[in-house]
């Protein structure tokens, strides 16, 4: 009865006021004026912006008709039209509350009966509120569950429609257009169409606009969006925010809108501004619908998730922050989300009047949960404190006799011997704790349980000491970021973060814990759990997910495996690997589909969905080329005005450095094409092998195809011309899926067309001339070669791409063709590549990919292969033959100090002895005893040291080694050199006591002369 009531009451105020809808357009328009937050600077450009804005209160007291004459719209925005009720009631708010029709049909007869000052009116949702206190008695009756079960949160659904909430204190103030749905912010943005560039019909954003005040705002709804739905149907393509010039510049709103709406995903800092940007202004259910489209893009950003629930629990919305506990909690393994959670839970749970002990049986279920999600977290020592802290606050004594005391200490124990087991920052800590509750109770069976949970403690202590190690300069985020291109910046710091993940992982793989042999199912939880905390951080990262996938096939953990693998495509629709990871999957998970039609749609679903998205980042490119194009000109445009070329004779040097700007501009123009069409290239190409994938994906699942019954691989082929944008490689695959599977001719008609569409490909030439050749028709293939060749070396800059064609038809020549041939062929080579051997050419005849019988040399004679030797042939005859002469000739080198004279002609010996050896330095000493050495006779001592040998040996040494006989010539037993010199050098005999070294101090006193008719002994050989 309620409902008829308002809808005649709704009717009976439409009739009332038809005539005066123009004047209720204008009263809306000058509600729109208003300095509200939802006001577009932008939208007042075109001559009424010199009004000074006046505060929301005042034009709240304001008749809607008092501001209209001044504050009138341009004249070519006219009023909204009448339509059927019907569809404001009915199709448009499908979730409207009885009492808020009634309200919203009695506001337009409000308005037009008198012209008093509005009343007060606040707005949530998108919905007009009335009274706080009837609202806050409808949310009285609620009472929340305590705790969120597993049960609970999977019957939840995650979209929750919007509830009646109770007032708080941030939402007292007068905000008639705090919160306004999406068709109505969509609507006057229509209207404003000409003064901002902002579009409204982007598909993930929410416009900041002029919107009819709260009064009029349901009567204008549905003739708005249908004006709406026409104007995106004429214009599907919206217009990039990057070329706006509508927005003022304390338009911040705007200007984060058109950020965001430019780059959702790779603009952060804009969201999270755009979120502080109205929370600071109190706009709560702006901030609600900021959080939520950001949430959408980033469903993982756990930091984000937080701050929403922290918002939510201080406005008291309780029944909101529950829903975002639903939400996440399952989804989202984050240390602080949990903390958030369990202080909800112990906030809804007095401990001080819990009289049955229920609210403490819920707060301990609450934190199992935690530690069923999060408790394996390094991070997680904070939970384990506070849950061991909660378990001494309960009831009993520690120690006691009674039951209740008995069991408080089970709890204790069993939550001090899994925390300690835990490598976490709290281990160290809450060991001690635990000593010091064992030997508190019991020092005999104390000593036993200690004993007993010490390696595993030992092992978490160990195991946390290296994983901080190993995440010393980690960076725990959940605010993912794009990876930087190499050589941009931030690549060096992005590609430390992803190795220090990986380093994690490999540790975690690496059993750190030792649970594969006694727990296995912890062992997987614990990768799985990296994984998740890795992706939160990475999850632009495409690899990461396969890698996280893969282990948990490995590990036969398929759901979780299927669950990555879906979030990755999520969050990289344009990933090739996980697109093709996941096609595979479903290909071999729906083996038992016996309809290949069903089969093929399931398998294809992923396949498009990339297409999709690479078509997408294809027009963006090119959307972006024309926008840099277009400022580049503008901004020659602008700095140089006047700088067009003259047709005056006189102005020669204007002419000419108007002509030198214009090719300058020309210049960097054709670079920013070159630059962007590289780009297109390489997503071209990409977008073909997609096709290709799925291509050969359909031929295994449908066959070829039939028309009208089965798709298969020719429909993909079909697709993938009519969708454009495909290279060769497309034409290529579907060929050779026809040759080599069916033996189909069609593959000779796929590659004649694909030869008109790429005249000037080689690789598909290429492929042609192998498929001619392959099905044995060689006039074809020469035809085609020489058509190919002919066109390529037309021009120079091609001509580079002939030469695997040219070699292909040499081999093939020289294998199968005629000699003539072979050397006519070459020389058409020799011209067009002069910088090719002739030595080349003519091995590749006879060549293979593995061996080239042309470059072997064979071995002859023994004299190839000799060793080589140690020393030259002179140096072994001269050991081995007649010994040398006892004073072979000395070389006498200059004194560090003074030269000495030069030698007589007809001598061996100098003029003067040497004198004996001064107190010299270390460092003098050795080089001088060095050069004092004798060589051996006919060798010098430069040819050692260029060939980098040891220093020679001593004179005695080399005699010993002259007259001792080759180990040839000893057939009993061989003779050790290196046992005889280390025998030698250990000996340590001296004649006389003059040969004994003296100190270095006593030497010095005596002047340095040693005693006369001995030799000096420098005692260098000593052991």
């Amino acid at each position: 009865m309620a409902d008829e009531d308002a809808e005649k009451a709704f009717f009976q105020a439409q009739a009332d006021h038809a005539e005066s809808a123009e004047y209720k357009a204008d009263g809306e328009e000058g509600a729109d004026n208003s300095d509200s937050d939802e006001y577009d600077p932008s939208n007042t450009l075109q001559g009424e912006y010199s009004t000074t804005p006046t505060d929301s209160k005042q034009n709240e007291s304001v008749p809607p008709d008092a501001s209209a004459p001044e504050q009138q719209r341009p004249d070519d925005v006219s009023p909204p039209t009448d339509t059927d009720p019907a569809q404001q009631t009915g199709s448009d708010q499908p979730s409207q509350t009885p009492q808020r029709a009634e309200s919203q049909e009695a506001t337009p007869a409000s308005t037009s009966g008198t012209n008093s000052a509005q009343p007060k009116t606040r707005t949530i949702g998108g919905f007009v509120v009335e009274d706080e206190d009837e609202d806050e008695a409808g949310d009285a009756d609620y009472e929340p569950p305590a705790v969120l079960g597993v049960e609970d949160m999977n019957s939840i659904p995650v979209n929750v429609p919007q509830q009646p909430i109770s007032g708080n204190a941030n939402e007292d103030t007068s905000t008639p257009d705090v919160s306004l749905d999406q068709a109505a912010q969509q609507s006057a943005n229509a209207k404003n169409v000409s003064n901002s560039s902002f579009h409204p019909f982007a598909a993930d954003s929410k416009n900041e606009a002029s919107t009819p005040s709260g009064q009029d705002l349901y009567n204008s709804r549905t003739p708005q969006l249908e004006n709406v739905q026409s104007s995106a149907a004429v214009t599907p393509t919206p217009e990039s925010p990057s070329t706006s010039k509508g927005r003022l510049p304390h338009d911040r709103i705007g200007i984060l809108e058109d950020r965001i709406q430019e780059d959702p995903r790779g603009d952060i800092p804009a969201w999270l501004e755009l979120i502080n940007e109205h929370r600071s202004r109190n706009r709560i259910d702006n901030a609600r619908d900021v959080y939520e489209r950001f949430l959408t893009v980033f469903p993982f950003a756990a930091a984000q998730w937080v701050a929403y629930a922290n918002m939510e629990s201080e406005l008291n919305e309780l029944y909101r922050l529950e829903q975002i506990f639903n939400r996440t909690l399952l989804t989202i393994p984050d240390v602080q989300l949990w903390t958030v959670y369990l202080d909800y839970v112990r906030r809804r749970n007095p401990l001080t009047t819990d009289k049955s002990g229920q609210s403490r049986a819920i707060i301990s279920s609450a934190y199992d949960l935690a530690f069923q999600y999060v408790g394996v977290d390094k991070d997680s020592g904070s939970i384990w404190a506070d849950y061991v802290q909660f378990i001494r606050s309960g009831p009993g004594n520690v120690g006691g006799s009674g039951w209740q005391d008995q069991q408080k200490m089970d709890l204790l124990r069993k939550a001090y011997q899994k925390a300690i087991g835990v490598p976490t920052q709290a281990v160290n800590t809450l060991w001690k704790e635990y000593d010091q509750f064992e030997m508190g109770l019991n020092k005999l069976t104390g000593r036993k349980f200690l004993q007993e949970q010490s390696p595993a403690y030992m092992t978490a202590r160990s195991s946390y000491t290296e994983l901080q190690n190993i995440t010393r300069d980690l960076n725990r985020t959940s605010l993912p970021r794009f990876p930087p291109v190499p050589g941009s910046e931030g690549d060096v710091d992005f590609a430390q973060q992803v190795d220090i993940w990986k380093r994690w992982i490999q540790w975690e793989k690496g059993d750190p814990l030792v649970l594969k042999e006694e727990d296995m199912a912890a062992f997987k939880s614990r990768v799985v759990y990296v994984y998740k905390q890795a992706l939160m951080a990475l999850r632009f990262l495409p690899e990461m997910w396969f890698e996280a996938a893969e282990f948990c096939f490995l590990n036969d953990l398929e759901t979780e495996g299927n669950e990555f693998l879906k979030h990755g495509v999520d969050a990289n629709p344009e990933s090739c690997l996980l697109a093709f990871k996941r096609a595979d999957r479903l290909e071999i998970t729906s083996e038992s589909e016996q309809d290949p039609i069903k089969r093929g749609a399931k398998v294809r679903e992923p396949y498009d969905r990339l297409l999709d998205a690479l078509y997408d980042l294809i027009s963006k490119a090119r959307t972006r080329e024309s926008q840099d194009v277009a400022g580049l000109e503008e901004h020659f445009a602008r700095n140089y005005p006047n700088k067009q070329p003259s047709n005056d004779d006189d102005d020669d040097d204007q002419n000419q450095e108007s002509k030198s700007l214009e090719l300058m501009k020309n210049a960097q123009i054709e670079a920013l094409r070159n630059a962007h069409a590289i780009q297109i290239g390489i997503l071209s190409r990409t977008v073909s092998f997609a096709w290709i994938a799925l291509m050969r994906a359909m031929r295994r699942i449908q066959g070829k195809g039939k028309p009208g019954e089965m798709p298969g691989s020719r429909q993909v082929f079909a697709d993938a011309r009519k969708r454009g944008r495909i290279t060769s490689d497309v034409y290529i695959a579907s060929a050779l899926i026809e040759y080599h599977c069916y033996k189909d001719p069609a593959a000779t008609k796929i590659f004649e067309r694909g030869a008109k569409l790429f005249p000037d490909d080689e690789n598909f030439a290429l492929e042609y001339l192998k498929h001619l050749i392959d099905i044995n028709d060689v006039i074809n293939a020469r035809a085609v070669f020489e058509m190919t060749v002919r066109k390529l070396a037309s021009n120079l800059e091609n001509v580079h791409k002939a030469k695997p064609i040219f070699a292909f038809l040499h081999e093939y020549e020289s294998r199968y063709g005629d000699l003539v041939q072979v050397i006519n062929l070459e020389s058409r080579m020799r011209e067009l590549f002069p910088e090719d051997p002739t030595l080349e050419q003519f091995a590749h005849r006879y060549s293979t990919a593995a061996f080239d019988p042309t470059a072997v040399r064979p071995i002859i004679s023994p004299s190839q292969m000799r060793p080589k030797q140690a020393f030259p042939q002179e140096q072994m005859a001269s050991r081995h033959g007649t010994p040398s002469p006892r004073y072979p000739e000395t070389t006498v080198a200059d004194s560090p100090k003074r030269p000495l004279e030069d030698f007589d002609e007809d001598g061996s010996r100098p003029r003067k002895f040497a004198r004996a050896e001064s107190p010299l330095k270390t460092t003098q000493k050795r080089q001088l005893d060095q050069q004092k050495r004798p060589q051996p006779v006919g060798v010098q001592a430069s040819q050692f040291r260029s060939q980098g040998s040891p220093a020679p040996l001593p004179r005695d040494i080399v005699y010993l080694l002259s007259i001792i006989p080759s180990a040839s010539a000893y057939t009993a037993g061989r003779f050790s050199p290196e046992k005889m010199v280390d025998l030698i050098r250990r000996i340590d005999m001296p004649s006389s006591i003059s040969q004994i070294p003296l100190p270095q101090s006593v030497r010095g006193l005596g002047g340095g002369q040693a005693p006369m008719g001995t030799q000096p002994f420098s005692g260098m050989y000593r052991s």
